[in-house]
């Protein structure tokens, strides 16, 4: 059993430093105590609480466990107040904090619980790396090539709530300009000859009535309120309207 970070996957090794601090803001005192384990250590671990004495600790055998393919490590809390007290809740703290940085918490699993584990899920579980790669060593010749990770995200404004999936990247969070456009309810656009992307809120067309008649009058929505289009409703109601000298005017056309 190690505690060493740098056996671990180079880009979970990027993300802990920033995720034990996060946690040390937050008071939060974290103490890392298991990350790669070797076949024997991981079946020594699986005998502990069936042919040898002891709790059980583990569910698996190797290479079956995340720790067998370095991409998974269990903390403990360092404050003096017992490593695996838990009477403030500290696990589910550090487990919520940890996902900001798309770990998985063992505290979620049910029915085996494992609050003080967390691993990295971006190139799939234990069960999955053994079937496409066998070993950890030809696992490891992947290592350092890129491979972004999708996990789903809710988005809220006032008026609605989405689930995007975006590109979660050492606990950053990168949305498709589409997918925020939608939720902002903004038209995309490019144009090619500048190369400039560009978001403009989205026109509606309502309808208005002036005595008897109606007219539609082009509107976008913010907040709950209809902004209409100064220049269709002037013209409506008989006025001209036109910019001078920083200062739009309006004028009766009778």
């Amino acid at each position: 059993m190690s505690r060493d970070i740098k056996l671990l996957h180079p880009e979970l090794q990027k993300i802990i430093p920033r995720f034990l601090e996060d946690c040390k803001k937050n008071g939060l005192i974290v103490k890392i105590t298991d990350t790669l384990r070797d076949e024997a250590t991981q079946n020594d671990l699986y005998a502990q609480g069936r042919e040898e004495e002891g709790n059980i600790v583990t569910w698996v055998k190797y290479p079956f466990s995340s720790h067998n393919w370095g991409i998974a490590f269990d903390f403990c809390r360092d404050d003096g107040k017992g490593a695996f007290n838990d009477s403030d809740n500290f696990f589910y703290k550090v487990g919520q904090i940890g996902k900001k940085y798309g770990l998985e918490w063992g505290g979620d699993w049910r029915p085996n619980s494992d609050k003080p584990h967390l691993e990295y899920l971006k190139y799939g579980d234990a069960k999955k790396l053994y079937n496409k790669y066998k070993t950890l060593d030809n696992f490891k010749k992947t290592w350092g090539k890129d491979k972004y990770m999708f996990v789903d995200r809710k988005f809220k404004t006032r008026d609605k709530i989405e689930t995007f999936k975006v590109i979660n990247e050492e606990g950053e969070n990168y949305i498709s300009i589409r997918d925020i456009a939608n939720l902002l309810n903004l038209k995309v656009s490019y144009e090619n000859n500048t190369k400039i992307t560009i978001l403009e809120m989205i026109e509606n067309k309502i309808d208005l009535y002036l005595d008897t008649k109606e007219i539609k009058i082009s509107s976008i929505n913010s907040d709950g309120y209809n902004f209409v289009k100064l220049r269709e409703l002037c013209e409506a109601l008989g006025y001209n309207i036109y910019f001078e000298n920083n200062k739009i005017k309006i004028k009766n056309n009778n």
